[in-house]
């Protein structure tokens, strides 16, 4: 597995800790992207896209088109050091206004 499925498994954990929190299930999605539904009792209320540094791709933005044309709510969760370069990305391609954005970091703390 390479580090960035493990990183995808981890933001996953994470995300499914939160969500319970406030009665949300998210399920993984048979053919990414989008990578996880979110669900409450039941009905899909979006989709969540994680994105690492290498997969921000013209068919991954061609498949947010798509679910966004379809009416259905979609986050993307995103490097913190990549937000500038993926939001003009997203405003050069219309989407910037339709989609919500959420970010990640990883810090290490050494003594």
């Amino acid at each position: 597995m390479s580090m960035e499925e493990h990183l995808k498994e981890f933001l996953i954990y994470n995300l499914k800790q939160k969500l319970s929190k406030l009665q949300q299930e998210i399920e993984n999605v048979k053919e990414p992207p989008p990578d996880l539904k979110i669900l409450s009792y039941g009905m899909v209320i979006g989709y969540i896209d994680i994105i690492t540094e290498k997969e921000i791709k013209t068919e991954r933005i061609e498949k947010w088109k798509t679910l966004i044309n379809q009416g259905n709510k979609l986050t993307i969760i995103i490097p913190k050091d990549e937000k500038l370069k993926i939001t003009e990305l997203l405003w050069k391609e219309g989407l910037a206004e339709k989609l919500s954005i959420g970010t990640y970091e990883i810090n290490l703390f050494l003594p």
